[in-house]
């Protein structure tokens, strides 16, 4: 596949230099965006996107860090009994943050993949923790220090894949990651100076409970993943080339066209089902979102994607903050309902979006 697109792309390149301006920048869009697709079903086709640790693994690691620190509290509160409203402090802020919040929903998840086996595997879990940690000997210094560091625990100063394990497990950034967003807990990636970027500088924030990696592909920036149960959302940071006559610099109402809805809808790739496109601005630049199904058949399965597109064009490249839908095995919600569900999260994404060029 790769090389189909990276044939296509030459050919089309040579084929523009035989071409006007005004019709050669109305090409580039449709084109484009085709290469991207063909880009990114190399990338699923090659990698089947990122492969996390069992989401089982990453909950129990959660809940024995938790578990932990609740053992921990209870024995500076035996062997320290005048530290008593420190500690009943220190976990009543633990416990109202959202990090504390998210443990409820941790045990639930836990709960439903052992089913009867949870209360057994609940007790001998503590008995564990207690056999570790019940019986160390601790000062009064460390039993102060350690009631501080629950308090900046409970502001997320914990190990990343313990946080992204809980808050993952919120109940409500669950159902909507934007809320997760709104009240603060993100994290921002900078493309300055990255290879991949092509000399574009944009920030962009998702939650903190997604992954991240490194793309693999050559215009494949960065991929992140949510780990919710609710659906696994892939959100793809794309940075692809466009070849325009040396110092041409399109104008806004140019730009403004190619964004509309007809012709967003003759972007859609071979094999897609168009759903909605509409022209929109990002960061004072226009830009446009393209909706569309796909279907994929890997061995005996077949699986309904759908793609939510965000793209624009910035100098001579074309940036895309892509979001791919796929219901999880044990839902029977479809990718319609699951893009009515996440689409607002999407929006508060692509709304974080700066281009840093314009502010330097």
């Amino acid at each position: 596949m790769l090389g189909v697109s990276t044939a296509w792309e030459g050919n089309c390149f040579r084929h523009s230099l035989h071409l006007n301006r005004s019709t050669d920048m109305k090409k580039y869009p449709s084109v484009l965006l085709i290469l991207s697709f063909l880009s990114l079903l190399s990338l699923r086709a090659q990698e089947d996107f990122y492969i996390q640790e069992p989401r089982w693994k990453q909950l129990s690691q959660a809940y024995g860090f938790v578990l932990g620190q609740q053992t921990s509290l209870e024995l500076v509160l035996r062997k320290f009994p005048n530290l008593a409203r420190d500690v009943n402090e220190a976990w009543f802020a633990f416990n109202s943050s959202a990090i504390g919040e998210s443990v409820k929903g941790v045990e639930e998840e836990i709960a439903r993949e052992l089913g009867e086996k949870w209360p057994e595997y609940r007790d001998k879990m503590a008995a564990e923790m207690d056999e570790l940690l019940g019986k160390q000997e601790i000062t009064l210094q460390q039993a102060t220090e350690f009631l501080v560091e629950v308090r900046l625990r409970a502001k997320g100063d914990i190990p990343e894949t313990i946080r992204a394990a809980l808050l993952s497990a919120h109940p409500r950034y669950s159902e909507n990651p934007a809320l997760e967003l709104s009240e603060g807990w993100k994290q921002t990636f900078r493309t300055e100076g990255h290879p991949k970027a092509k000399g574009v500088d944009f920030s962009i924030s998702v939650p903190v409970s997604w992954s991240k990696r490194e793309g693999n592909r050559p215009n494949v920036i960065q991929v992140f993943q949510s780990s919710s149960r609710q659906a696994p959302i892939i959100c793809i940071l794309m940075v692809k080339e466009i070849p325009l006559p040396a110092g041409y610099i399109p104008t806004k109402d140019e730009l403004k066209e190619f964004f509309q809805p007809d012709d967003l809808k003759g972007m859609v790739p071979d094999g897609g089902n168009f759903v909605t496109g509409q022209e929109m601005v990002l960061d004072g630049v226009p830009a446009g979102m393209l909706v569309y199904d796909i279907t994929k058949q890997r061995l005996d399965l077949t699986i309904s994607m759908r793609m939510i597109q965000f793209v624009m064009i910035h100098k001579n490249s074309m940036i895309f903050i892509q979001f791919l839908l796929s219901g999880p095995p044990d839902t029977e919600k479809t990718v319609a309902q699951l893009q009515v569900q996440f689409l607002p999260t999407f929006r508060s994404i692509v709304n974080t979006f700066v281009l840093n060029d314009h502010y330097k």
